[in-house]
């Protein structure tokens, strides 16, 4: 019995460590293929609650998660008339990671195995830009899965993933990955994975991506005086610059790709400014309110032949569905470390999970990626373990 648990807490952790390999595919019925490894993970978390002999003694540590879950079902009643959706799905599975985290994980296995993890999506980027494949498109029917060709000229495209979100997703999740992975690894192997995820960051061309894993990881050697792997940075920097990397951040053409971005949060923050005081503090509700460049305003009101999305800042997008409340709620899910933090600061700045998590949170002002849970499951997955250290300490 004890080995069949032990097998159950072991496929726990493989349908968890998959989430951002898997991709948005037709599975069977109503089913996507990454819906298995979440369906598969909170079905065995529910057997493991029922037939587990070990006394639960974490309710207390719930509480964050379970008042931002209630007040999100809540709202969302009020405005949109439903119960279930796709967001308290999500926070409800989150739910059952913090308890899998808490009572029956293993903080090295799942440290370790976020090493290949990280070289396997820096290597797929990679080989795709050099051999030039793809796998085609999910069912978002927009982003290949490897090379998407393009014209800018200094490039011959830009790769994306198997997770959602495109290119600037998975850039994303290379560079938090390996920020987390360069801190963590010890001896050779530490280049090995610093060199791949530049490289593997840089051919996503996601410049928000790149900048933060750069800048990061210059802090964290200098912190640690590591100067050697400064100087490897650099080397890294002038491959780098082979393949475009002064044009991607100079050219005139792709600067509108930056200023988007800037129209639709500003765009976004001048909404707040002109909104009634019910919305600012509520919100809109989930799915209710989309943007394009300097438009916002209802989904529906949209031309079916425009994608509209978020403000490219995980933060205002939570205001717009929930409102000032419900970011308020949010943040205090991250309260008891980050107290903590404030009081350790020392302790923390040694801890790759710390890095991740700041390098992830930061990157979300540049993109909706806290929203992107194909990626954000590392985000808390790393918090939960992190806040069970704070505590066992």
């Amino acid at each position: 019995m004890v080995k069949f648990k032990d097998n159950v807490i072991k496929l726990q952790f493989i349908s968890l460590l998959i989430i951002p390999i898997v991709p948005h595919l037709d599975f069977f019925l109503f089913l996507h293929l990454d819906d298995i490894p979440v369906i598969l993970f909170i079905f065995l978390s529910i057997f493991q609650i029922f037939f587990s002999d070990q006394k639960f003694k974490l309710f207390s540590n719930t509480y964050s998660i379970l008042v931002f879950l209630i007040y999100i079902t809540v709202q969302n009643y009020f405005i949109n008339r439903n119960i279930i959706f796709s967001d308290n799905l999500r926070y409800t599975f989150y739910l059952f990671v913090l308890i899998y985290v808490y009572q029956f994980s293993d903080k090295k296995v799942i440290e370790n195995s976020l090493v290949p993890l990280t070289l396997s999506i820096s290597f797929f980027s990679i080989f795709a830009y050099v051999f030039e494949f793809n796998l085609g498109t999910d069912l978002y029917d927009y982003w290949n899965i490897g090379l998407n060709l393009n014209e800018w000229g200094f490039t011959k495209g830009r790769v994306n993933g198997f997770q959602a979100g495109g290119p600037n997703a998975l850039g994303a999740l290379i560079a938090c990955l390996t920020i987390f992975s360069a801190l963590k690894v010890k001896g050779n192997l530490k280049y090995l994975v610093i060199f791949s995820g530049i490289l593997g960051c840089f051919f996503t061309y996601s410049r928000a991506a790149f900048l933060t894993l750069i800048i990061f990881l210059t802090i964290a050697f200098l912190i640690r005086k590591d100067y050697k792997k400064l100087l490897f940075i650099l080397l890294c920097l002038f491959i780098t610059s082979s393949y475009g990397l002064v044009d991607r951040f100079t050219s005139e053409e792709e600067t509108d790709g930056v200023n988007d971005r800037i129209e639709m949060q500003q765009t976004t923050v001048n909404n707040f400014r002109n909104q009634n005081v019910t919305n600012l503090l509520i919100g809109y509700g989930y799915g209710n309110i989309a943007i394009v460049r300097d438009e916002i305003k209802p989904v529906s009101e949209f031309s079916p032949d425009l994608r509209p999305t978020g403000p490219h800042n995980s933060y205002l997008y939570i205001i717009l569905n929930y409102g000032m409340v419900g970011l308020l709620f949010f943040i205090l899910i991250f309260s008891k470390v980050t107290l903590d933090f404030v009081r350790n600061f020392n302790d923390y700045i040694q801890s790759p999970k710390a890095w991740f998590i700041l390098s992830f949170l930061f990157l979300s002002l540049t993109g909706d990626f806290i929203q992107n849970h194909s990626i954000s499951i590392l985000l808390f997955l790393l918090y939960f373990l992190l806040e069970k250290e704070m505590i066992e300490e």
